[in-house]
């Protein structure tokens, strides 16, 4: 949407004014393209017509007030200076909110008041949370800072700039502070303490009053913390710049000199500086200049105690100090010597005034030599050199000259001495560096040092910008959106008109070349070579002074003293007679350049400087200035920077007062704006797409909420609503805005949610009109009644009438009411019959409807058990199926083999037959040939007949007979073959025929036939098989459980037996120790019965985890009889061999007590004839060679998970305490010794191995507090002995007074709870915020305000790992839940357990609370309701519980009535004594706090009046308390253990076997 068309009716817009810089206008009327004018309203209802030329004239739009108030200034719709004045004021002057986000930077306004929110309780707060998650804090950046130095591994910087007054040493100092605390060593050196105390002496060397600041630093300082690998502080170093030398000799009106001066003044009289003979402030010359000597609420005398407590700290020794204010008070000194003029051209020292010898006796040079060159020169010429005389003039500038030098040197060795103290032996990993610089200055008259001061501020200026810029680009590259060149301010051309070649500088340095330079000579130089240059100007009204066009503003430069500033000279005479001084600290050989002690960071430049063509040049102040400022910006340029800009809010120091005049200036001079400027031309307002959807879901309708996600449909509305893409872009997982966007969508949501009140508003006031006037209506009929009512004259007549018509009415009303009763009475006793049949009926039928539902259950889960029956019957059925199933196709394969057999015979019988037809064929074809050839001699025959005689002829016909018979004879047996051939084919044929339907009919019957008449014959085999192995498993599980309760009850019997039999032993045990041989046997036997015994209960154990496990495997494997089979023959050799080694134990036991009876036959004569056996002692015995073992097996290798451990709280303590016990029995006082140090250091030890175990601590902590408890109650004391049974008295320890362990007990209990609450705080506290404060627990209640903060891209892990987890309320109970249970299950008192819930509570409370103090958007009326809410789920589970009575709910009244107060109406007097009076746990500044954070969430909703914190805090004034802002969030409630006798009788107690303490013997 364009920005015209913002200008609608309603919205208010920025005019500038003279007063107020800008002021507030409601738009009138419209604004349409075109118009001339804009119709306005101011706030007193003035209306103007702002004139409007073109469409860039425009005044800016002013934020919704929803807006107004953010943390971060680039969060805002509108981006320009009236929002940024504006909001910096509603944060500073009505929520009293000193700390603003501008981006990267932090916007700190100077208060002039002590605030509460630098405590340790904050600084934890603060430790840990990304930069956002809270309020602004000067503490959220040295989190940044030490945050990223951690995690990147790289250099860290933070830049402190301001104004003078501003308030940048404090600043500097609480981010040192922070690192001081967050980062403690572990080492004893304290370089926490010292980095900490050298601000002191910084600031009394180099800080002084001046008109803007009391405490004014009047030098730039850059400290470096340096970090270890585990990044904890192992020392620092200071760089100092630019100190102000002539403030030493010069003072403005109510200024001061440096504080030293004015602390040792104020020490004159003490013992340690009576050698100094030091005056008054007022009486020497140096310190008297400004007048006024002393600063409001500042003791001078007490700052010199600090000043010399931190000089010991930081281990300068005495003789340093002891130079340190020699030297000082020489200078005091040498500023009351007089000079006076002797003549025009020559001068002398004073004879009168003793203060030259002074300062000559306290620094060790010859006066006369001092006296002379003070008011000489020595020229040295070609042929001689010439002593003269300088002018009164000259010898004065020649004193103050040395003075300032002196102290110059004088601060650079107190730097040199702090960074050596400051150095500690290791390497370096990392740092952390704070410059504390001097922002842009401009004054009246402007001199040297504010133009190095400005040029200063360039350099950082330029800096900062291209910071800026990059961090802009790598949020819009991390969000895969294009990236577009932002134009923004360069400062470049200003550095280059300052540094570069024939440049300020440059001229400057070569005018001071010459002897005879001047400052006009070298301003001349100025207009000729830089008069073409943009930014370099010539005053119009000055002949002697140049302007700069600085990024801030113009300033106009004085040239007198630039010269003499620069070059800084000092007499070399003067020079000589220092060196010859016998102080140290005075003769130092280098005097006059003392650069040894300023030694830099090796970094790589990030540009080269420019180098000065001359050597000489070197020693000007402005190269040295130049050449620190390059090193200064190298150090940056290789660290990561983080931006503090310190704000005046006004001239007069007053608290909380907003002069928008003197704050914009700063604000333009600081980069604020140009930040502002940047972020305005791109996107500045970015918001999550949660956030999106949370704030205008109001806007969507219902199909795009249907749409499914909610990016999609994100995406969805803002292009339906926003058409012109050019004004949002789509992020990973923000949506940019341009600037007024946001503004627009925010009155769209506006308008709708006036049109929905407007639309409830007409309904409910129709209805109401509707009501009044049916109301109305009647009235009138009514009244219409009455007066359309005849009046008539009453009678006596009339009187009787009315008074008969009164009778008759009565007996006719009551005639009807009775009828109308009787009639009712009928009715009702009718009903009450129909219903009362009509009930009897129902009921009836419920019951015959649950005896048909009892019927058909008892059907229905018969029909469920047969057919859960059938199931496994036909499971079984399948098993078997399938194993038949393989058994046939085992068959069939094996038939098959068969069959392939008998195909293979049937392919050779077939090979035979063609092989017979072939050969019948060629027999054939013979015996035609044959015929053929008989027909052919047949004719040859009748020929040769023809021929041939007779003879021949019988001869050849009997030789061809005899070869026809042959060949007849051959053809008969051919033929014969043929048949058989032929007959053995058809054979063969029906043979194959055969066979095939053999297959055939095969196949078919293992299909169907066969395979069915196999499975029910054998299916019934089976049956009958598993029924009568069912009865054998039966009758033998019978036979096994009764073999096993013969076996118990003959356990129990033998363990009857043996129980008597040991009674009797220890009855006759004194007589029996008299039989040494036979004696001796007892004990021995007495361990073998037992661990037979233990024997037989394992055995009888397994026997019954067999039998269970055969119950079982008859379930199990009834499916196979194989399976079945086996296991049984396995059981049955498992019970025999079992049955043997029963009968073997029970032989072994029956000898055994043979053989006691034997062994006690001798002792029985000797004793009286009834014997009653002894009642245990509740002791154990055990040997000293067992302690370890004993120690070990309760202590050190026991689980708290064990079933015995659990069932029988605090087990350990009582065997541990019957232990003692027997060593307190028989007074061995070394075996007791022994045994409780044993015991509280296994203790110890447990709990130093498993710190982190929640389970083992509570399991000790209970069990430390019952033994405990144990030496108390069985001490012998009477205030515990009144507790006892009379059988627990006579169980006290007789012999030793174990008090002292008792104390040392106690301590290590307190020991165990308070690592106990550690681990159950260190698990809880991260739950606390998210579901206390974050989670939504009133479902359709939105509580939070979207605030679209734009986080650091550094601030979070790039995985996104640093958004903490969706905890709610919920989860916290679970917690709690599992804390409790696991308490109660180890048996932890039940006091205790309150105690320690308290504790959590107080967590609960306490963080809660301060996240509300720091957190300014939790501040809201629907945030108080969810935290009643999620109070009143705790309350819940306490009564659950039963641990209301604990005073727990007590530790949670102060978040209480926080939320209470975050609901209330705040509003009138009432309200404010209300408040007065119910938020008694509260402390002053929390309520005042609470009440300035307070943030609308809607535009219906309105601040909190400044005029009714006021009258709050006037009624809180009288109230006494802390008035601490943030609880303590690591108090501890001090611990008690209270003492509950137990009721545990120890001599009943047994030893469980599962522990294995066989050797230990109950007495």
């Amino acid at each position: 949407m364009a920005l015209q068309e913002l200008y609608t009716k309603y919205n208010r817009v920025w005019i500038p004014d003279a007063e107020q810089v800008w002021k507030s206008a409601e738009i009138l009327q419209d604004f349409t393209p075109g118009d001339r004018a804009l119709h306005l309203q101011l706030e007193d209802g003035t209306v103007l017509q702002y004139p409007v030329e073109g469409p860039g004239q425009l005044p800016p739009l002013r934020n919704p007030d929803i807006l107004v108030g953010e943390n971060d200034l680039t969060a805002l719709s509108y981006l320009h200076e009236p929002a940024v004045l504006h909001n910096l004021r509603v944060r500073f002057v009505d929520s009293r909110i000193i700390y603003t986000y501008c981006g990267i930077i932090l916007v700190a306004v100077n208060p002039y008041k002590q605030l509460p929110i630098y405590g340790d309780a904050v600084i934890h707060a603060y430790s840990g949370q990304n930069m956002g998650d809270l309020d602004p804090h000067i503490f959220a950046v040295a989190e940044e800072a030490y945050k990223q130095m951690a995690r990147n591994n790289r250099n860290q910087s933070i830049i402190v700039s301001g104004e003078s007054g501003a308030g940048k040493t404090v600043s500097a100092r609480y981010a040192m502070r922070y690192f001081a605390m967050v980062s403690k060593s572990s080492s004893n050196k304290r370089v926490e303490d010292k980095v900490l105390a050298s601000n002191p002496i910084t600031e009394a060397i180099g800080n002084a009053k001046t008109t803007r600041n009391d405490n004014s630093s009047r030098f730039g300082k850059y400290t470096e913390i340096s970090f270890d690998r585990r990044y904890q502080i192992i020392g620092a170093n200071m760089r100092t710049y630019l100190l102000e030398k002539s403030r030493v000799v010069f003072q403005s009106e109510n200024e001061r000199n440096y504080h030293i001066f004015y602390q040792m003044c104020a020490c004159a009289e003490e013992p340690e500086f009576k050698s100094l003979r030091l005056l008054s402030a007022d009486k020497f010359n140096y310190t008297c200049m400004g007048g006024d000597t002393e600063i409001q609420g500042v003791d001078d005398r007490a700052d010199m105690a600090e000043t010399r407590r931190t000089f010991n700290l930081l281990g300068l020794k005495e003789d340093f100090q002891a130079d340190v204010f020699k030297m000082l008070a020489a200078i005091l000194h040498l500023g009351n010597v007089v000079i006076k003029a002797v003549g025009s051209d020559q001068s002398s020292i004073s004879s009168s005034g003793s203060h030259l010898a002074v300062f000559c006796d306290l620094l060790g040079v010859r006066q006369e030599n001092m006296s002379r060159w003070l008011c000489h020169r020595r020229i040295v010429l070609a042929s001689e050199t010439v002593v003269k005389p300088q002018p009164r003039e000259r010898a004065i500038n020649a004193r103050d000259a040395l003075a300032k030098h002196l102290y110059a040197y004088l601060f650079d060795c107190v730097i040199h001495k702090i960074n050596q103290s400051l150095r500690v032996p290791g390497k370096q990993h990392s740092f952390i560096g704070v410059l504390d610089i001097y922002g842009f200055e401009t004054f009246d008259v402007n001199s040297f040092e504010q133009f190095c001061i400005n040029y200063a501020n360039e350099k950082l200026q330029q800096q900062f910008n291209l910071h800026v810029f990059k961090l802009e680009q790598e949020e819009y590259m991390k969000e895969d959106i294009p990236w577009t060149l932002i134009d923004f301010y360069d400062n470049q051309p200003v550095i280059d008109l300052i540094e570069a070649k024939m440049g300020i500088l440059d001229l400057l340095d070569e005018e001071c070349l010459f002897p005879q330079g001047t400052d006009m000579n070298w301003l001349q130089k100025l207009y000729n070579y830089l008069g073409s240059k943009p930014l370099f100007e010539k005053p119009r009204l000055s002949s002697e002074a140049f302007v700069i066009q600085h990024f801030a503003d113009k300033v106009e430069y004085q040239c007198k003293g630039f010269l003499e500033k620069n070059r800084d000279n000092l007499y070399e005479e003067l020079v000589s007679v220092m060196r010859a001084s016998k102080v140290k600290k005075a003769s130092y050989p280098n005097f006059k350049e003392n650069n040894s002690v300023i030694k830099g960071v090796k970094v790589k430049a990030a540009r080269s400087g420019v180098k000065p063509a001359n050597k000489q040049l070197r020693t000007t102040v402005g190269d040295k200035f130049r050449s620190s400022l390059y090193l200064l910006m190298d150090t940056l340029n290789a660290t990561t920077p983080h931006y503090v800009r310190c704000i005046k809010p006004n001239e007069e120091k007053l608290p909380f007062e907003y002069d928008s005049k003197r704050v914009v200036q700063q604000l333009r001079a600081c980069g604020v704006l140009e930040t502002v400027h940047i972020s305005a031309q791109s996107y500045p307002s970015r918001w999550t797409y949660i956030e999106f959807y949370s704030r205008y879901s109001i806007l969507m309708s219902q199909a795009e909420l249907r749409a499914g996600e909610k990016k999609q449909i994100c995406r969805t509305v803002l292009q339906r609503l926003i058409p012109d893409s050019n004004q949002y872009k789509f992020g990973r997982t923000k949506i940019f805005f341009r600037a007024g966007q946001v503004a627009y969508l925010e009155k769209l949501r506006l308008d709708r949610l006036r049109t929905a009140c407007i639309t409830i508003q007409k309904h409910v006031r129709g209805w109401r009109q509707r009501q009044r006037y049916l109301s109305m209506r009647q009235a009138a009929i009514i009244i219409q009644q009455y007066v359309r009512g005849k009046r008539r004259t009453l009678t006596a007549a009339a009187l009787k009438q009315a008074w008969a018509a009164v009778v008759i009415q009565r007996h006719c009303r009551g005639y009807l009411i009775r009828r109308i009763y009787l009639l009712l009475q009928v009715a009702t006793i009718t009903i009450q019959a129909y219903t009362r049949g009509w009930m009897a009926r129902k009921r009836y039928k419920k019951m015959v409807e649950e005896h048909k539902a009892l019927v058909l259950q008892k059907y229905a889960r018969a029909w469920l058990v047969r057919r859960r029956f059938q199931t496994m019957r036909r499971l079984v059925l399948n098993v078997q199926l399938s194993y038949r199933v393989q058994q046939l196709r085992k068959k069939i394969e094996e038939q098959n083999k068969e069959n392939r057999g008998l195909v293979e015979r049937l392919t050779s019988l077939a090979s035979a037959h063609a092989q017979g037809l072939d050969r019948a064929q060629a027999l054939e074809m013979e015996l035609s040939k044959a015929v053929s050839e008989k027909a052919s001699v047949e004719e040859r025959e009748k020929k040769r007949k023809e021929d041939t005689d007779q003879h021949s002829i019988e001869l050849q016909k009997e030789d061809l007979e005899k070869e026809i018979l042959i060949l007849k004879e051959e053809n008969r047996r051919l033929r014969e073959e043929k048949v058989q051939l032929q007959t053995q084919v058809e054979e063969d044929t029906q043979v194959n025929k055969e066979l095939q339907e053999q297959f055939s009919q095969l196949t078919k019957h293992v299909k169907v036939n066969w395979i069915n008449f196999f499975f029910t014959i054998d299916s019934q085999v089976m049956e009958t098989q598993l029924r009568e192995q069912r009865e054998g498993y039966e009758s033998q599980v019978e036979a096994l459980v009764f073999k096993n309760d013969h076996l118990t009850r003959e356990n129990q019997q033998l363990q009857a037996l043996f129980q008597e039999k040991n009674d009797v032993n220890r009855s006759i045990g004194q007589e029996v120790a008299r039989l040494n041989a036979e004696n001796m046997v007892i004990p021995e036997l007495k361990q073998q019965v037992s661990e037979l015994q233990r024997h037989k209960q394992e055995l009888e154990t397994q026997l019954k985890e067999q039998s269970t496990e055969m119950t079982g495997e008859y379930f199990r494997e009834s499916f196979t009889a194989h399976c079945a089979c086996l296991v049984t023959h396995t059981l049955f050799l498992l019970f025999q061999d079992f049955e043997e080694q029963l009968d073997m134990k029970d032989r072994t036991i029956k000898r055994l007590q043979d053989q006691i009876k034997a062994l006690q036959a001798p002792v029985k004569g000797n004793l009286s004839a009834s014997i009653i056996p002894k009642e245990y002692l509740g002791m154990l015995e055990y040997k000293k060679v067992d302690e370890d073992r004993l120690v070990r097996t309760l202590i050190r290798e026991l689980k708290p998970r064990g079933v015995v451990v659990n069932m029988i709280p605090g087990l350990a303590a009582n065997l541990l305490f019957m232990c003692v016990r027997h060593a307190d029995y028989l007074n061995d006082g070394n075996k007791l010794k022994s045994l409780m140090h044993a015991i509280i250091t296994s203790i110890k030890q447990v709990i130093t191995d498993h710190q982190e175990n929640f389970e083992m601590l509570s399991f000790w902590l209970s069990n430390t507090y019952y033994l405990l408890n144990c030496l108390k109650q069985y001490s012998g004391e009477e205030e515990f002995m009144k507790h006892n049974t009379e059988r627990q008295n006579k169980n006290c320890l007789q012999n030793f007074d174990l008090s002292e362990h008792r104390q040392i007990l106690s301590d290590l209990a307190i020991r165990i709870y308070h690592q106990f609450i550690n681990i159950m705080e260190d698990t809880l506290f991260p739950m606390i915020v998210p579901a206390m404060l974050e989670h939504e627990s009133l479902q359709g209640i939105s509580s939070m305000k979207p605030t679209g903060f734009r986080k650091r891209s550094n601030s979070l892990l790039e995985d996104g790992r640093s958004e903490g987890e969706a905890y709610s309320i919920s989860s916290v109970l679970q917690l709690m839940n599992a804390f409790h249970s696991s308490m109660a299950q180890h048996g932890v008192e039940p006091q205790l357990q309150g105690q320690a819930i308290r504790q959590l509570f107080y967590l609960i409370a306490a963080t809660t609370l301060n996240s509300i103090l720091l957190r300014k958007d939790l501040c809201s009326c629907r945030k108080g309701m969810q935290i009643r809410c999620n109070i009143s789920y705790l309350e819940e589970w306490l009564r659950e519980k039963g641990l209301q009575g604990c005073s727990v709910m007590e530790t949670l009244g102060p978040l209480s009535q926080a939320a209470w107060l975050l609901q209330v109406n705040k509003t009138t007097d009432e309200d404010a004594a209300e408040i007065q009076q119910r938020c008694h746990e509260l402390s002053p500044v929390q309520i005042v706090k609470i009440l300035n954070s307070y943030t609308p969430i809607d535009d219906f909703e309105k601040r909190v009046a400044p005029s009714f914190v006021r009258k709050v805090q006037a009624l809180l004034q009288e109230r006494e308390g802390s008035n601490q802002l943030m609880m303590d969030a690591q108090y501890r409630f001090q611990v008690t253990f209270p003492f509950c006798p137990s009721t545990q009788a120890l001599e009943l107690l047994q030893v469980p076997s599962s522990l294995h303490l066989g050797f230990l013997t109950r007495i």
